[in-house]
């Protein structure tokens, strides 16, 4: 969108082990069969211009578009995201 932006993109993470393998460019065992293509991220994050931050998996908004959720924890969700009953 050509529009200048100083600071870096923030991305919440809930998963531990994918943050650790972002922001370490060494090479990892368990890592050799990700494509070349998917480390980007890695290149972005030392570049600075993406910021990964760990979130609880209780509260990554994202999960009330992706996965089945127990009542009460869509109801938090919910209300995170600011839809509220009219």
């Amino acid at each position: 969108m050509h529009q200048k932006q100083d600071n870096p993109t923030v991305i919440f993470c809930d998963n531990k082990s994918a943050i650790a393998i972002c922001k370490n460019p060494v090479f990892h065992e368990r890592s050799k069969h990700i494509d070349i293509r998917f480390h980007k991220i890695r290149e972005l994050v030392t570049e600075k211009e993406v910021l990964i931050n760990y979130c609880h998996t209780e509260e990554q908004i994202a999960d009330i578009f992706t996965k089945p959720l127990k009542a009460e924890l869509f109801y938090k969700l919910k209300k995170m995201l600011g839809m509220t009953k009219i």
